[in-house]
């Protein structure tokens, strides 16, 4: 293609994109038949994988002006038609458009975007449904972008926001109940509970942020992201005052999970395939765990933490022995990658595990022997998953903005909630009171009460 060399020398330039394992594939398809929806399946690929190196130009705090890598935006519609000249996106000409071009490349073809150095390419799935998205006239709907008011329905949201937000990738809840902290590549919120009130903000050192979680005496808050393809960060915070008390840095890429194991140590997993034990006493790691093929994704520990259960986007759910270091055995029935651990609380027998994946299943394990004991099948893909207070059942959040409950025991599916606008990325179950919060597209937010 003409259009392909003429411009090669952009081939790091034209979308340096962030890989976020609640949506490494997509569930929805672009056969031919559907019109493609902008708002609820292209916007989330470009706010996860381009907003942040390809947006309207910023200024931070010390006066330094951010503008967007090789004159690109992907923020606003304005931008996007403006760039390099309109031949960024060319409505009806997918063949044509620099970005379809970029993203179809051979695996290893010098220019294909992601580089092999940010992530893994686009799926299948991504790439045809912006192709098809293009052919039918790449139409953004209502959306504007950063430039003036997006009329999409921002229920459960705040004023305080800007209308174009990236998405909510982990929230939980403080040890009292009172505040719910959610993260995104905007930083950190805290909100109080249940108004959602903004409280305060906490200032990051990481670019993008994945993951979060409270330490067990809720004195401590460890979050987990980074600088792609570049370094890895776990940030320790005091949950009274928001002060940064340690920074750890050895991971190749961002940190996609962190779960404590006790006041004095963490597990850290990475896009980079590793999984790291911390001592926070001397912010050095004491163990690595190599095994999974490609980005890990989530972790959990086993009730007696010598146990560590981990999946990510080889599709694979994998247990280790902390003890020795040992991958005690990989369990590979899921057919897509998986994005999400939880496990169930007050269990009286073997420990059981719930994961989620792009094969939209939910599946139970028991790791400790190795085996799969049940799965339901849902009608959207489930990214993020937890249990209700007691174990009795499951909720996932899944890619239509449905929160879904499922019977653990008879794994059917016994009630859909309508959540958010596109998709739901995230949920925490609140301590006390069953209630939950969700988290999403366009920083989305909303308190939900199953029944």
């Amino acid at each position: 293609m003409m259009k392909r060399t003429q411009h090669s020398n952009l081939a790091t330039s034209i979308c340096s994109f962030i890989f976020v394992l609640m949506s490494a594939t997509l569930a929805i398809s672009a056969d031919s038949e559907t019109e493609i929806n902008f708002e609820i399946q292209i916007l989330p690929i470009l706010q996860n994988r381009c907003f942040s190196c390809h947006s309207t130009p910023k200024v931070d705090p010390s006066g330094t002006i951010t503008k967007p890598k090789g004159g690109v935006q992907f923020d606003n519609v304005k931008g996007i038609k403006e760039s390099l000249h309109g031949e960024v996106i060319i409505a009806g000409e997918p063949e044509d458009s620099l970005l379809y071009q970029r993203i179809t490349l051979p695996e290893g073809e010098t220019g294909i975007m992601p580089p092999p150095e940010a992530g893994d390419p686009l799926t299948k799935q991504e790439t045809d449904l912006i192709r098809k998205w293009i052919e039918q006239g790449s139409a953004y709907g209502e959306w504007t972008g950063n430039q003036s008011g997006s009329k999409l329905s921002m229920t459960g949201t705040h004023p305080h926001q800007p209308t174009v937000m990236p998405p909510i990738t982990a929230l939980a809840f403080s040890h009292d109940g009172k505040s719910v902290v959610a993260c995104s590549q905007a930083g950190l919120h805290v909100y109080d509970w249940p108004t959602l009130n903004l409280q305060r903000t906490i200032a990051v050192q990481a670019r993008n942020i994945h993951d979060l979680a409270f330490s067990p005496d809720g004195d401590r808050l460890a979050v987990g992201g980074g600088n792609p393809a570049t370094t890895g960060i776990i940030e320790i915070f005091s949950w009274s005052d928001g002060k940064s008390l340690r920074v750890l840095s050895e991971h190749r890429d961002s940190v996609t999970a962190v779960a404590w194991r006790d006041t004095s140590s963490l597990a850290s997993a990475s896009l980079d395939r590793d999984i790291m034990l911390w001592d926070l006493r001397t912010g050095t790691p004491t163990q690595r765990f190599k095994g999974h093929s490609r980005g890990v994704s989530s972790l959990c520990f086993l009730n007696d933490k010598e146990t560590l259960v981990s999946t990510g986007v080889d599709q694979n759910v994998r247990v280790w022995n902390l003890a020795t270091g040992e991958l005690i055995r990989s369990l590979n029935n899921h057919t897509l990658p998986a994005h999400d651990l939880a496990l169930r609380p007050n269990e009286t027998g073997l420990p059981m595990v719930a994961s989620v994946s792009d094969d939209r299943t939910v599946r139970l394990w028991q790791p400790t022997i190795g085996r799969m004991v049940k799965f339901a099948r849902l009608k959207e893909a489930p990214l993020n998953v937890a249990w209700l207070n007691g174990g009795s059942r499951i909720v996932a959040a899944c890619a239509d903005g449905a929160v879904r409950l499922v019977d653990p025991d008879s794994v059917e599916v016994t009630g859909e909630i309508h959540a958010l606008n596109g998709w739901a990325y995230s949920l925490a179950v609140h301590p006390t009171d069953g209630s939950i919060v969700v988290g999403g597209l366009n920083a989305q937010v909303r308190r939900i009460v199953p029944d």
